[in-house]
């Protein structure tokens, strides 16, 4: 039996992380935890150390580029990789960005389900590969 992917949410909007976590978890059987907010998600990192974590950049509080940052300081979370979520561009300015932005991966909001398994498949593959 293959092992559960497991993902790790972090945007301030409940209803994202409630809806992506339903869907992720019934539909592609994910193993999905969410965090509101950037310090907390920081904590979750650390005790739970998820395959990916999907990361909205625009927070109060801690912003999702402070968020990579501080998972970068730790041996647990160094390595995790991390896909930003933004509502800053449109899904066509995303797809002309070919999903990097600044050397990250990211997706426009809002994003399918789908969307994220999709992409959080191929990141897993990239990397189990050494090409992350």
């Amino acid at each position: 039996m293959q092992r559960k992917i497991t993902l790790l949410i972090i945007d301030d909007d409940s209803n994202v992380c409630e809806t992506l976590k339903l869907h992720l978890e019934r539909t592609h059987g994910f193993s999905v935890h969410t965090a509101q907010d950037g310090r907390s998600g920081l904590r979750l990192a650390q005790r739970i150390v998820p395959d990916v974590i999907l990361l909205d950049v625009m927070m109060p509080g801690m912003s999702g580029g402070q968020v990579a940052e501080t998972l970068r300081e730790f041996r647990s979370t160094e390595r995790i990789p991390v896909i930003f979520l933004t509502g800053a561009l449109t899904k066509a300015e995303a797809e002309e960005r070919g999903g990097e932005f600044g050397g990250e991966l990211f997706l426009a909001k809002p994003v399918s389900g789908d969307e994220i398994a999709a992409t959080v498949r191929s990141v897993l593959q990239r990397a189990a590969s050494g090409r992350a």
